[in-house]
């Protein structure tokens, strides 16, 4: 089941700055992200990461987040998440700015 949450900024614009991805051993990419920090919520399966421009993950390389956690990540406007997992799970990012 997949949320999307749309978050009320001061300037009273509603901006989505909530993705979900759905992670499979292939890696997902999400849409550039504009904010300079994210919180990373990983589902029931740990979750092997990657930014950048373009970012490539598998399940043997990158930053892997254990399952069921959050983790708040200083982060390059305009840059991407990509993500990979051993099983089909989940992952979510929140852009904090």
């Amino acid at each position: 089941m997949s949320q999307y949450y749309t978050i009320q900024t001061i300037d009273g614009v509603d901006t989505v700055k909530y993705q979900t991805l759905q992670t499979t051993a292939t890696a997902t990419v999400s849409s550039a992200i504009a904010g300079r920090r994210i919180l990373i919520t990983t589902g029931n399966v740990a979750q092997s990461v990657q930014f950048g421009t373009a970012p490539s993950v598998t399940t043997s390389n990158g930053f892997v987040i254990p399952s069921n956690t959050q983790m708040i990540f200083n982060f390059r406007p305009g840059n991407k998440v990509a993500t990979a997992s051993v099983a089909a799970s989940q992952m979510s990012i929140l852009d904090l700015d």
